[in-house]
């Protein structure tokens, strides 16, 4: 079975300090024979989506649009190719017109949708991939030293930590932390 990995985190911002960590995740997760999966937007979830396209893995993107022509517009300068498969808004979806409320949808689907997630850098939409990846007692592991909410969560959940069946690990090597989410899921 191909376990799916979700890749949350920043979708702007300057990423020149973990670039290099971002394209060895997408190296990795593409050597473990994952299935790579995003929100189908920019930023470093693209960065490692991309390098790990380039390594020959397969890739799901998780839109916040209703379709590949309102995808392309949304998101001009990524290269729709990567993606194995994109999955789309229900064009019945009562809040299909809203984009803030499609990029919720995106997220609770595609952070369903995985088997694991990581967590690199980070704003306040990575925080609620983060929060959904906890509550549905996924396994969650945290690219430290990416900035972000990635480096504020462990302190968090010091402070803010409740029962979940979610085992999160924290790592600041791509590798280590792709061998940990990889042996939890053998174990589950």
């Amino acid at each position: 079975m191909k376990y799916k990995v979700g890749i949350f985190g920043s979708a702007e911002g300057d990423f020149e300090k973990i670039l290099t960590k971002a394209q060895e995740l997408g190296r990795v997760l593409a050597e473990k024979k994952v299935i790579v999966v995003t929100g189908a937007s920019t930023g470093i979830p693209f960065v490692v989506a991309r390098n790990a396209y380039e390594h020959v893995a397969e890739i799901w993107g998780f839109s916040s649009a209703t379709n590949l022509t309102a995808q392309r517009k949304m998101m001009e300068g990524i290269d729709n190719d990567v993606f194995s498969k994109l999955f789309f808004i229900p064009k019945g979806y009562l809040f299909a017109k809203d984009e803030n409320v499609c990029r919720k949808y995106r997220n609770v689907t595609s952070t369903a949708t995985c088997d694991a997630g990581i967590i690199i850098s980070g704003r306040w939409g990575t925080m609620n991939e983060f929060t959904n990846l906890f509550d549905m007692g996924k396994i969650i592991g945290v690219l430290t030293g990416t900035g972000g909410i990635a480096d504020e969560l462990e302190s968090l959940m010091e402070k803010i930590n409740k029962p979940s069946k979610a085992k999160v690990f924290f790592s600041d090597s791509p590798n280590e932390l792709i061998k940990k989410i990889l042996s939890e899921l053998e174990q589950r």
